[in-house]
């Protein structure tokens, strides 16, 4: 989150935004967008922003603010799919406009459901990356485990001991922005052991861990869909871990494993990968020497930012998170993105 956003709670700046259209503004600064960058706007999840009791964090569009944000993207700019992408952070010198990417990361059912069939309705293309160890199965990830124990909870006040002792007042902080906070615990480097971070809050909510519920992640079948669809595929590891966690042997096996199994799967050469939770410490020089190695071209971060011509880098393609939000506020923040090459709003 950058200081603007801050500054600014969510209702205000969504007041900013549709301001912005009224006036007149919104529409100058896309007028002015017309720097040559790559624009890679990423999503997780489309649907109901209740999210099953999980992390609505990852919800980043209702089937209807999608359908309108992939509208205005198709009108306003040059959308490409994610081989064009690929060529652009390779010879970037090309590059004359703006260009826009839409990314999905980790493979939830929903991807299939609700965004294929609105993504095939405006002819756009989008890049899934696929983490091949959750697809087709019934789980229950670690990081919607611990918002559901947080959900659960009855206690005011959330004690976890590890990795490290830290202390929430959910009256104070607010339910949404613990369960944030605690996450944020579990994606930091260095030594870890999750099983004992799941303990550990589950011992702070005292609510047992879910082990249980709807399918959350799409099958083979599903996948395959996607691509037979024109998608493009790539990989987000095997296993959704932290890559600079791991040794280098256990990188360039996630690396090579998951590109693998989408390989006889799929019957797709995958040569693109999205890094497991995406920060600038998720991923090193170690990592994308393995993924070099395993045979992959590019690779895509998620700490925010602008691919500009002058600055893309092939192994960090610098990818948008942007939140539920209306479309005054989306079209802002794309706008400002694209006229100034930053990512401010």
């Amino acid at each position: 989150m950058n200081r603007l956003q801050v500054l600014l709670p969510s209702s205000k700046r969504e007041r900013v935004s549709h301001l912005a259209a009224v006036l007149g503004v919104t529409r100058l600064v896309e007028w002015l967008a017309r720097r040559p960058a790559l624009l890679v706007i990423n999503y997780h999840r489309i649907g109901d922003g209740a999210a099953g009791g999980y992390d609505t964090g990852l919800v980043e569009a209702t089937a209807d603010e999608f359908d309108a944000q992939v509208g205005f993207l198709k009108r306003r700019f040059r959308v490409v799919d994610l081989a064009e992408a690929q060529e652009i952070a390779a010879r970037p010198g090309d590059l004359r406009y703006p260009a826009v990417l839409l990314t999905f990361d980790d493979g939830y059912r929903d991807n299939h459901d609700i965004a294929l069939p609105i993504l095939r309705s405006h002819g756009v293309r989008a890049a899934f990356f696929l983490a091949t160890g959750l697809v087709g199965t019934p789980h229950i990830t670690w990081w919607d485990q611990i918002a559901y124990m947080l959900r659960g909870t009855r206690r005011t006040t959330i004690r976890v001991e590890y990795p490290e002792v830290a202390t929430w007042d959910l009256s104070r902080v607010g339910l949404e922005q613990a369960i944030q906070e605690v996450l944020r615990l579990g994606k930091r480097p260095g030594p870890f052991d999750l099983e004992l971070f799941l303990t550990a809050v589950e011992k702070a909510c005292d609510v047992p861990r879910p082990n249980h519920g709807q399918r959350m992640f799409m099958t083979w079948d599903e996948a395959r869909a996607l691509a037979a669809a024109g998608m493009g595929i790539g990989s987000h590891t095997h296993r959704h871990e932290l890559m600079s966690r791991l040794s280098p042997e256990a990188q360039l096996d996630e690396c090579a494993l998951s590109r693998d199994i989408i390989r006889q799967e799929l019957g797709v050469t995958v040569d693109a990968l999205a890094y497991p939770f995406g920060s600038r410490a998720s991923f090193s020089d170690v990592t994308q020497r393995c993924l070099r190695e395993a045979g992959y071209r590019t690779a895509f971060s998620f700490y925010g930012g602008i691919n500009t011509a002058s600055s893309i880098a092939p192994f960090d393609v610098q990818r948008l998170s942007l939140d539920r939000s209306p479309l005054s506020h989306f079209r802002l923040c794309v706008g400002l993105a694209a006229a100034t090459g930053r990512q401010i709003w």
